[in-house]
């Protein structure tokens, strides 16, 4: 049973247990693939143990079901901006696609909850990054 499962997983990660979190949390999900909660923890757990674009999928599923999911929108954000950071010091430059998909994230956390201050600390970040990506190129294009 998806709830079963769901409880598992919450216990492993209260252990500290991620991979058996990462198998209950799947098993609630192929359970219940509405079990929105059971996703999301997924999607959390798969974020923190370094698994990004996992995370990210199934993190697009919690907001395509639930638009209101603030903290989904939040983690999407972060995880986004992790992964630019992280591809940025393997490729040298920072992926600005990446980085307007977690303002955009960040934004709808802002537009949901206005009084969300991990968010907005993060919408500037992003959006300073993305300025500094802007004035990079802009000096690249002036240098002969």
């Amino acid at each position: 049973m998806a709830s079963d499962s769901y409880q598992e997983g919450i216990a492993a990660v209260q252990a500290g247990d991620f991979p058996a979190a990462i198998q209950a949390f799947r098993r609630a999900v192929a359970e219940d693939p509405t079990h929105t909660e059971a996703r999301y923890k997924l999607a959390w757990v798969l974020g923190m143990s370094g698994y990004l674009d996992p995370a990210l999928a199934e993190l697009e599923v919690v907001v395509a079901a639930d638009p209101g999911h603030v903290a989904a929108h939040y983690n999407r954000g972060a995880l986004l901006l992790q992964k630019a950071q992280l591809e940025a010091e393997v490729e040298g430059q920072i992926d600005l696609e990446v980085l307007r998909r977690a303002e955009e994230a960040f934004q709808t956390v802002m537009r949901l909850d206005p009084t969300d201050q991990r968010a907005y600390a993060f919408l500037t970040l992003v959006r300073r990054a993305i300025r500094n990506y802007h004035s990079r190129r802009d000096e690249e294009a002036r240098i002969p």
